[in-house]
């Protein structure tokens, strides 16, 4: 199985199709330096997760990450795309998000409020995805 970029029709390279691969088939934790592919690999993920089904909870992205991968996600024609939680989407609001699923883009000072007063169903949860988990 190869991972394959539907808009430019190229392939993941050999070592990012195998990371792909193995955080796809199980539960873990990868840690990637800069340059080794992270973008092009979290672009897969987030398109592969971007279903009402699963609840993909996105940490510590930057307004312009955000953007990017929701543009590129769009190009790629996924009909969900994720979602930015911030201040702007009240508690009610925040928790009818959650309940809808796909990928949210979220802050930690949210997400850890939503979990401590219940808002969000954390057995809904699919998957938690770090950016720039060394800040």
């Amino acid at each position: 199985m190869s991972a394959l970029d539907t808009t430019t029709g190229h392939q993941l390279t050999e070592y990012e199709n195998q990371m792909f691969l193995e955080i796809f088939g199980e539960d873990g934790l990868m840690l990637l330096a800069r340059g080794l592919g992270i973008d092009r690999i979290a672009l897969h993920l987030l398109k592969l997760y971007s279903d009402p089904g699963n609840l993909v909870l996105v940490l510590n992205a930057s307004s312009s990450e955000e953007e990017y991968y929701i543009e590129e996600l769009e190009k790629r024609g996924v009909s969900t795309l994720p979602k930015v939680i911030n201040n702007e989407y009240s508690t009610s609001e925040r928790k009818d998000v959650y309940l809808q699923g796909g990928v949210l883009f979220v802050t930690s000072r949210i997400l850890v409020v939503d979990m401590l007063t219940d808002r969000l169903p954390i057995a809904l949860v699919s998957g938690v995805l770090v950016f720039k988990a060394h800040k």
